[in-house]
């Protein structure tokens, strides 16, 4: 038997999506052959549906409507077995009030990183199955027997499907994913399927996804942050969450961004561009702020669990629940500027001049890390954490790290830069050839994203390192580019340069112009696990997804 097996785990990115084994390339030739299909290899779709929960995709309508009501099959997954009842609920055999419908008219596909999106004009009346895979080809009958094949069950309208491969065009690696989606009422098997239509994921920071610049925040910024308040597949949507800008003389903007499909944050994209409002900070507070990081906490858009927290010069620290009211902290153990700050998975980490490093699990209390103090006295000027695993990086090629969240620190120098960024770096979402197997007569075809591990470190003239493992740096083999003033992952790398012009990597060693990012003179970006947003000297701010 032929299979074609797919498997994708997205560790930086919440919410996976797909993880399904396709059905035998050569349809049923008949009754009983549907019948051992059903009992043997329905492990077919683990789908992400609207409201979060994952729910196992069954047998098409079609093939439903084939089986004998009296078999005993049994649909399996990862997450979950289904009885017998439950699959002769779903294929109609326990009894129905309904019946087939038209397809839905309105069709649409969005593209975006690692993601795509589909509607329709949505009749709360009916039941829609949206069929999928990557082979022009694809009917509500066949979707078993195609790459990549997939169907989301009673999904309304947006749906999304997240965790996908990037596919760059023009390329012969892979067709784009095609769609087509049926209806029922009462249970019934599915009508025709709606004509085909199709999308291929790219990445985000362009020349696919171009930049779009948004309205101006009338304050020139110089840090940006996110909180997330849902992930992507939640309610079918894209992520969504709040940014916050901050800059000089206490000023504060945020964000609140949450796209319906996949793609641009453009309203010709079917998306509302990015409105920024500003902050609200304590009367005559006018100290400079540099940077800002959040904590999130479970999904909740009606109410989201977000902590923010802002700092600048003399060891100014503001928090916000909502990146909009600001309360300044009145204790803090250090006066010296502070240059960054991340959230480090149980404990905020703030750094700056002389070493210093501030710790606090909830952005109103804070301790001095006499331990980092310790193992280096060098300026920080960043800092990036994943998880509890942090890294600090700062002048005479100070990089120092933790692994519990800012408790402990080990320096590890490389060179005698003065490094300004740091960012990590896992699963490369981007296409590459193949990995083909054959055992005996069992031909699997798999696609993966890259599991890279991977941080860079960049100073501000474009020179930066890479490493795997703690302190194993690596120096690049050229600059990035003649400056560098930001760098950003979500399925690849991406740079930008002082001039506003961006540059990628999907393994942090070679690198490619990406043209402009429609920034004159950029000095902060930010990304939310699917695109990024940059800001502006001059108060404007562009972003890509």
């Amino acid at each position: 038997m032929r299979d074609i097996q797919r498997r994708k785990t997205i560790a930086h990115r919440c919410s996976p999506l797909v993880d399904f084994v396709a059905a035998p390339e050569a349809p049923p030739a008949n009754q009983s052959e549907i019948s051992g299909l059903a009992r043997a290899r329905l492990d077919v779709a683990v789908a992400h549906f609207r409201g979060g929960a994952q729910r196992p995709a069954m047998i098409n309508s079609a093939i439903c409507g084939q089986v004998p009501c009296a078999m005993d099959a049994i649909v399996t997954n990862r997450l979950a077995i289904l009885s017998t009842i439950t699959v002769l609920g779903l294929c109609g055999c326990l009894g129905n009030s309904g019946g087939p419908t038209a397809p839905p008219t309105g069709v649409q596909t969005y593209s975006g990183d690692g993601a795509v999106s589909i509607t329709w004009d949505d009749d709360p009346s009916i039941q829609y199955w949206v069929f999928f895979a990557q082979d022009p080809t694809l009917t509500t009958l066949n979707w078993t027997t195609l790459l990549f094949g997939g169907v989301l069950v009673n999904a309304t309208s947006p749906a999304i499907l997240c965790n996908q491969i990037n596919n760059p065009s023009p390329t012969n690696l892979f067709p784009p994913i095609f769609f087509t989606v049926n209806g029922r009422t009462g249970g019934a098997p599915g009508g025709a399927g709606s004509a085909l239509v199709s999308a291929a994921p790219r990445a985000a920071g362009g020349p696919l996804s171009p930049w779009i610049v948004g309205p101006s925040i009338p304050a020139p910024m110089t840090g940006l942050g996110y909180g997330a308040v849902t992930p992507c597949g939640y309610a079918g949507r894209p992520p969504s969450g709040i940014f916050v800008a901050v800059g000089p003389a206490g000023t504060i903007y945020s964000a609140s961004v949450a796209p319906t499909v996949a793609g641009p944050l453009d309203s010709s994209q079917g998306n509302q561009t990015m409105t920024w409002i500003q902050g609200n900070v304590p009367p005559g507070f006018s100290q400079d702020l540099v940077a800002v990081a959040a904590y999130a906490g479970p999904p909740n858009p009606a109410a989201p669990v977000l902590i923010f927290v802002a700092v600048g010069a003399n060891g100014t620290i503001l928090r916000s629940v909502d990146g909009r009211n600001w309360e300044q902290i009145s204790r803090v153990p250090s006066s010296n500027n502070l240059n960054a700050v991340a959230w480090g998975g149980s404990n905020f980490v703030a750094v700056g001049e002389g070493g210093v490093v501030l710790i606090s699990p909830d952005g109103l209390n804070w301790t001095t890390s006499q331990q980092a103090a310790a193992a280096s006295s060098s300026t920080l000027n960043a800092i990036r954490c994943v998880g509890a695993d942090c890294v600090a990086v700062g002048t005479s090629g100070a990089t120092i790290w933790t692994s519990n969240g800012g408790s402990d620190w080990t320096l590890y120098t490389h060179g005698a830069n003065n490094w300004t960024g740091i960012v990590y770096g896992n699963d490369d979402a981007n296409a590459d050839p193949p990995v083909v197997n054959q055992s005996g007569g069992t031909l699997t075809v798999s696609r993966a994203a890259q599991a890279i591990n991977t941080w860079v470190v960049v100073d501000s003239l474009g020179n930066y390192a890479y490493t795997s493992t703690a302190g194993g740096w690596t120096d690049g083999i050229t600059p990035i580019a003649s400056s560098v003033v930001a760098i950003e992952y979500t399925t690849r790398f991406v740079a930008l340069d002082a001039a506003g012009n961006a540059y990628a990597s999907e393994n942090a060693v070679t690198w490619t112009s990406l043209g402009s990012s429609n920034l004159s003179s950029p000095t902060a970006m930010r990304s939310n696990g699917q695109g990024y947003v940059a800001l502006d000297a001059s108060g404007a701010n562009a972003s890509s997804f």
